[in-house]
């Protein structure tokens, strides 16, 4: 933390929290008058007890305890007899171990060794126990094996020194009369301890002090600063106050301790006889950089002390008279060092507050308040502590103080037995020393956006994150584009929000276009461009703002007016032609139509695709207006063409290397118009996709009069190469849908365009008859043939024969002559009107072949009618 004055900044985060056991401490039973011989003894034993009590009053039992790791790693609650260990890992949320103390004792000392992840700890039966940071027990050592059985000051944890002379876990244990013991635990499972007291000599506690309070070890510096009286002091009175000595020791590499200096002072460190005032408990801390140290009584009295080279002085008095100063180092209830000169204090009335003992000034105008505070420090970091709040399940045995807040008094021996500790619910807390900006994004992140706003004026901050955080966490309608986005003065921030968001309803996603586009108004092209490629950018954020304008109406368009956030944003960002496919698949063809109206250029290449994409049992009427012609559209409406799609923004954009995913943002449809050298599809390429989309119509639905209607549409529209293909489906759709039961043909479209001429010429005649064959011939075989001729000269200089002379002449091989003589007579009677034959010659030799194939010999009569049918040649 800086040296510099001004108000402490820091997080406060809410961890873990759990109920109090509610099994401990078993409640006394009061006994009937008269008892046994036993309760005479327990009698004289509380006697005995109460006597000792007179003479040497009791310090306050702690039913709350926290021991923090010197990395902060792990953190131990203990409540009562139930230690929660918690870790940084998740944010100490949920517990990663847990160790209940078996014989109802509180913990009243520990401390954790990071090298090895274990926690020793003390209790007020003198027991230590070693626990794992799972809440395995690895060791425990009894007060009688003990080779000093005093009361248990404090456990330090190793330090370097220590980790150089041993691999053992181990912890130094301090007693009350100033014993430093060291204690080696091995952590495999055999959990052997083994224990060494230092010499009993002049660098020790032992001689120098008596009746040790408290200490606290600062392992960095190797000091120890210890709260207690010296022996000469056996002598004062054993009034509930005196004389007391804060002493500084340096710890050598021997593990030896050097006495540094001393100071005197008055304060109350143990419980006066029926003392009924709130009690704190005593406790001393050096600060973080060693040059402050500060002591607390029970009474809740802090003295504060200054280091230097010349000793310690008393802080208190350098502070002047104040009442405000008096009031701040009173009346606490437990305190921890936040930075090297500021201290954090819970205070009885609830409040936990901050004071710079430079000046003795708060150093935060408003102080968070808990019920009851146990705080403890991250040792290797300064600005970042913990604390305990307990808080009560009940109103009873609570009082209320006039600020409204909580205090759970401090739990004496005289009602230890009878106080139920389940009636609180202990919370986990962290303080977090925050740098400005830090502090400011947290009251951001936690969406304190009045304190952020007050925040960010009062350290001169860009208010705009505020804004930023307050439009992303609304619903983008509106009322939030006025009250936040036009606030803020980020330009890059609010275009990309106007390309990047949707809002939930149409009107909301409009709004936010429209309000893009004005920004992005003042990037007209002028006479002077000074090719700035961030001006050029803004321009390319308004073409993809006028790209999504577009989208967006089509998509209520083809939508029917209906909004929907999750297929407008898909719909927005697809290729034209992949829509469009996906509305020919569904048959949507009044939604496909549209879209071709409103985006005709991006989609006329992928025409033919989208129009194939069409399921073929969807009748051909509803889409001829979408069908290819000859030439191109000639009703193309577009939108009014927008200052920036104009021939000097096409020559930026082509210049760009851009794919076909990216293109499609920024690509409008007067953009596509100037890049596309526009001509219309080849005309090739319709032809065969007539073709193909009549068979696939014919071979998937069976619809031949939907074939016919889809060729005889693109005739009408240009596609004059269609022509002969209309004939054959309407020859092919005469014959299977005829009147006459002889046929009974069933040929697929597809089957009738692989036969030859002649054969589909056969295809017609099929199954006649004496009584039909001439009906056929004049309604469909000879039209059919006729039509041929007119296209393409069927007889070449060799006078190939005709299809009818060929036809008769293969019947007659099947001595077929009534048929022949039928056709030939209709044939002779009128060579001028007549089209069955070329000429009489033809007539003449025709009918000589079908005779001459005629291999039946019951066929004279029939021979001789076909020849006296025949014309007399000159």
């Amino acid at each position: 933390m800086a040296d510099d004055e001004g108000p402490a900044l820091y997080e406060i985060r809410r961890h873990a929290s759990g109920p109090c056991v509610s099994n401990y401490p078993p409640q006394q039973v009061a006994e009937a008058p008269g008892g046994s011989l036993l309760s005479l003894i327990s009698g004289v034993s509380r006697l005995k007890q109460r006597w000792n009590e007179y003479r040497e009053p009791r310090k306050p039992k702690r039913l709350i305890s926290l021991f923090v790791s010197p990395s902060g790693e792990h953190v131990a609650v203990a409540v009562g007899n139930r230690i929660t260990i918690l870790r940084r890992k998740d944010d100490y949320r949920e517990p990663c171990g847990i160790f209940i103390n078996r014989s109802f004792c509180t913990f009243t000392a520990g401390a954790w060794s990071d090298y090895h992840d274990v926690l020793g700890v003390a209790d007020d039966s003198e027991t230590l126990y070693f626990i794992k940071s799972n809440g395995d027990e690895i060791g425990r050592i009894m007060r009688r094996n003990l080779r000093v059985p005093l009361p248990i000051i404090s456990l330090i944890a190793p330090d370097d020194h220590d980790m150089q002379k041993s691999s053992l876990c181990g912890f130094t244990v301090v007693t009350c009369d100033g014993s430093l013991q060291h204690i080696e635990i091995c952590q495999d499972s055999t959990a052997s301890v083994s224990s060494t007291q230092y010499s009993n000599n002049s660098s020790t506690l032992k001689g120098q002090l008596h009746d040790i309070i408290c200490l606290d070890y600062h392992p960095k510096l190797f000091l120890l600063a210890v709260v207690g009286r010296d022996v000469g002091g056996l002598s004062l009175s054993k009034g509930n106050s005196g004389s007391y000595l804060l002493s500084f020791w340096h710890r050598k590499a021997t593990s030896d301790l050097e006495h540094l200096y001393s100071t005197e002072f008055k304060g109350v460190y143990s419980l006066p006889k029926g003392y009924q005032c709130h009690q704190s408990y005593p406790k001393v801390l050096i600060s973080p950089r060693g040059t402050l140290a500060a002591a607390l009584d029970v009474t809740g009295e802090m003295h504060i002390f200054r280091r230097d080279t010349q000793g310690l002085s008393l802080v208190n008095s350098s502070l002047g008279g104040r009442s405000e100063v008096q009031e701040l180092l009173s009346g606490i209830l437990d305190f921890t060092w936040w930075s090297d000169h500021v201290l954090t204090l819970a205070k009885r009335g609830g409040v936990t507050t901050m004071i710079d003992v430079k000046n003795g000034l708060r150093v935060k105008d408003s102080d968070p308040a808990y019920s009851i505070s146990v705080l403890q420090r991250v040792q290797e970091v300064e600005g970042h502590l913990f604390l305990i709040d307990m808080t009560p399940s009940d109103n009873s045995a609570i009082n209320r103080e006039k600020n409204g807040s909580y205090i759970v008094e401090q739990i004496t021996e005289c009602n230890f037995d009878q106080f139920d500790p389940s009636r609180l619910q202990w919370s986990l807390i962290s303080f977090s020393e925050k740098s400005i900006q830090e502090m400011y994004r947290i009251l951001i992140f936690n969406k304190k956006y009045e304190a952020a706003m007050e925040f960010a004026h009062h350290h001169g901050l860009d208010r705009d994150e505020v804004m930023k955080s307050q439009w992303l966490h609304s619903d983008q309608g509106k009322h939030a584009i006025q009250n936040f986005l036009i606030m803020i003065t980020d330009q890059d921030f609010v275009l990309s929000q106007c390309v990047e968001k949707v809002g939930s309803t149409e009107d909301a996603a409009k709004a936010l276009l429209e309000h893009g586009l004005r920004l992005t108004d003042q990037y007209v092209f002028s006479k002077s461009e000074d090719g700035n490629r961030a001006i050029w950018d803004r321009r390319m954020t308004r073409l993809q703002l006028l790209q999504y304008m577009d989208r967006l109406e089509t998509f209520m368009g083809i939508n029917m007016g209906r909004f929907s956030v999750q297929e407008y944003v898909k719909f927005r960002d697809m290729p034209l032609n992949d829509a469009a496919v996906k509305l020919a698949e569904s048959g949507k063809i009044g939604a496909l139509n549209l879209l071709f109206k409103r985006h005709p250029y991006s989609l006329i290449p992928f025409m033919l695709e989208i129009l194939s994409a069409i399921p073929e049992t969807v009748p051909v009427q509803t889409y001829k207006q979408l069908l290819p012609g000859s030439r191109p559209p000639a009703n193309i409406v577009l939108r009014e063409e927008d200052w920036v799609e104009c021939e000097k923004m096409v020559n930026f954009i082509q210049k760009l290397p851009m794919d076909d995913e990216t293109a499609v943002k920024f690509k409008t449809e007067h953009i596509v118009k100037q890049c596309l050298a526009y001509g219309w599809l080849p005309a090739d390429e319709i032809l065969s996709w007539y073709k193909k989309r009549a068979i696939d119509i014919d071979s998937f639905s069976g619809q031949l009069d939907s074939c016919l209607c889809l060729v005889d549409i693109g005739r009408s529209i240009g596609i004059n190469a269609l022509q002969h293909f209309y004939e054959d489906i309407s020859y092919l759709n005469q014959l299977i849908y005829t009147d006459d039961g002889d046929l009974n043909l069933s040929l697929s479209l597809v089957a009738w365009e692989d036969l030859s001429d002649y054969e589909k010429f056969k295809m017609m005649l099929r199954g006649v008859k004496v009584e039909t064959v001439i009906e056929r011939l004049h309604n469909k075989a000879m039209p059919f043939l006729q039509n041929r001729l007119h296209g393409a000269a069927l007889f070449s200089e060799d006078k190939v024969e005709s299809f009818l002379v060929r036809w008769l002449t293969e019947i007659a091989l099947e001595n077929k002559l009534d048929l022949c003589l039928v056709v030939i007579d209709e044939g002779c009677r009128d060579f001028g009107h007549n089209c069955f034959f070329k000429d009489e010659v033809e007539a003449v030799d025709s009918a000589l072949q079908c005779i001459y194939r005629c291999s039946s010999t019951d066929q004279w009569s029939n021979m001789a009618t076909i020849l006296s049918k025949l014309p007399q040649l000159q």
